[in-house]
């Protein structure tokens, strides 16, 4: 297509679009919307495809050139795209007369991504949290698998009915002197009912034969309607008892929960996931804090367009959590001050996603057919499919692109994290407002401090744990002990390993260290 484009910069992120057409251009594509509608227009008194053109522009002529110029201004605007960096919908703010005998002129105006040329984004300063992996989380962690293997069995060692049982029991329910209810003998669940929530009250503390009697009132959640919300006069009798029983961890069942190296393997291995999950954490943390450093530091405009698309982004997001929560999607509103929230973060987004670009541009980092590769496959992963399930939906929806961009942050911001001075903290078991109640009253509290200290330095605990990362069994190992043991002498060395190294690669690392 034959035109002349002006760009103005009106501003760093508004550009407006001077187009000329050419004559010949015009009257080219007028010529053709007119052969078109005669051939298909029907006139009385005219043959079909006989209509002078000078009766079809008197008749039709607006119409025509109301098509004409939508078709050659949108025309020339997408092969123009190809030069800008747009962010948002372009408008049309002039538009000359169209006319066989004279050029087309137009002018577009559209929001464009600022271009910035970043210094001072390596190096930076950058401090996250990152608390030590507790005995108590992994036995927590170790609980939580282990219950999985739950079962049921007959409590028989006398004690009561608790929380949580499964309870045989013979029920009788009375209103007004007449029987609402008789059940000889039905299961009911201890840590609250499907049927007769509320009954439960009764049954905790009694013993197998026991019996209890008493007023109780029906919650609303009962299946049985006609209960709901009744106060009814109860009885109940407890035939049985069964309880979920955890089993204890030895090397076998370790083994079936899909750990290697016993009990001590798994245990291992669980504290290595949570100190990966904690230290994934911190980083998260670090790149937070990092570009909240650079947004800081480069004062520049965004265009609405851009936030606009961060805070739809945003407000779906928290919409599906909150259907997931039980909210009807059709009644979620947000008030003024969460939208006045959610366009701050969205600000925030949009300058981030400017910043990151501009690195990635200076510092040639670009997205490779590996990592688009990588990408699908962790997803596929995450969701449970096949690779070439996600990259056919991929591209059907032609989110190829936008993937890819996903992609090019990501890196991005791993390279300026891997050149920021990063700090690592741990929280303190003292609260800030300990600390700063005792700095701002130094003279009141000086005798009490000072008394203090002996007993806050006498902690065996603390001082014992650097000894336990220090075993000899960190230097000593053998390519036939079990990964989960590999992975904890390699870790003793402070090697840079995790759960989701191969068995090899450990060995490989623990061979280039010369251990």
């Amino acid at each position: 297509m034959q035109y002349e484009l002006q760009v103005e910069t009106v501003s760093p992120i508004r550009r407006r679009l001077h187009f000329t057409l050419q004559q010949g251009e015009v009257k080219g594509e007028l010529d053709r919307a007119f052969k078109d509608m005669k051939r298909r227009v029907r006139l009385p008194g005219f043959r079909p495809g006989k209509v002078p053109r000078q009766l079809l522009e008197a008749r039709f002529g607006g119409q025509i050139k109301g098509e004409v110029s939508g078709k050659l201004i949108d025309r020339a605007w997408r092969e123009a795209l190809g030069d800008l960096d747009v962010a948002g919908q372009p408008a049309l703010e002039e538009q000359g007369e169209l006319s066989a005998r004279e050029v087309f002129t137009f002018t577009i105006g559209v929001d464009v991504r600022p271009e910035l040329e970043l210094e001072g984004y390596k190096g930076l300063e950058v401090s996250y949290s990152a608390r030590p992996v507790t005995d108590d989380d992994v036995e927590g962690r170790v609980q939580a698998k282990l219950a999985s293997k739950a079962r049921l069995v007959e409590v028989t060692d006398g004690r009561g009915v608790q929380a949580g049982d499964l309870v045989l029991t013979a029920i009788t329910l009375e209103k007004d002197g007449e029987s609402v209810a008789d059940e000889p003998g039905t299961m009911v669940s201890a840590a609250g009912d499907r049927y007769y929530p509320g009954i439960e009250s009764l049954l905790v503390g009694l013993s197998v034969d026991g019996s209890a009697e008493g007023e109780v009132t029906i919650s609303e959640a009962s299946a049985y309607e006609h209960l709901r919300g009744q106060t009814v006069q109860a009885k109940v009798t407890v035939q049985a008892i069964q309880a979920n029983e955890v089993p204890d961890l030895d090397d076998a069942l370790a083994e079936e929960l899909g750990y290697e190296g016993g009990a001590d393997g798994m245990r291992a291995a669980i504290r290595m996931e949570i100190d990966n999950a904690v230290q994934e954490e911190g980083r998260t943390q670090a790149r937070v804090a990092l570009l909240q450093k650079l947004v800081d530091a480069n004062d520049f405009e965004v265009p609405e367009g851009m936030v606009n698309e961060q805070l739809q982004a945003l407000t779906e997001e928290l919409k599906v959590r909150r259907a997931y929560q039980g909210e009807d999607p059709r009644s979620i509103r947000f008030s003024e001050a969460e939208m006045a929230d959610l366009r701050g973060r969205a600000t925030f987004a949009a300058k981030a996603s400017v910043i990151l670009a501009a690195v990635a541009r200076q510092e040639e980092i670009a997205v490779s057919p590996a990592d688009l590769d990588a990408k699908i496959e962790e997803i596929a992963e995450l969701r449970g499919q096949t690779v070439q399930a996600i990259r056919g939906y991929l591209e059907r929806e032609d989110a190829i692109p936008v993937l890819n961009d996903r992609i090019l942050e990501e890196k991005t911001l791993e390279f300026l994290l891997e050149a920021a001075e990063l700090t690592v903290t741990t929280p303190t078991a003292e609260p800030p407002a300990t600390k700063s109640k005792a700095k701002a009253k130094p003279k009141a509290k000086a005798k009490a401090k000072s008394e203090a200290k002996p007993k806050a330095k006498a902690k065996p605990k603390a001082k014992a744990k650097p000894k336990a990362k220090a075993t000899p069994a960190a230097a000593t190992w053998d390519p036939k002990m079990k990964k989960a043991e590999l992975l904890a002498v390699a870790q003793g060395l402070g090697l840079a390993v995790n759960t989701k190294n191969k068995k090899a690669e450990i060995i490989e690392a623990l061979e280039a260290h010369g251990a």
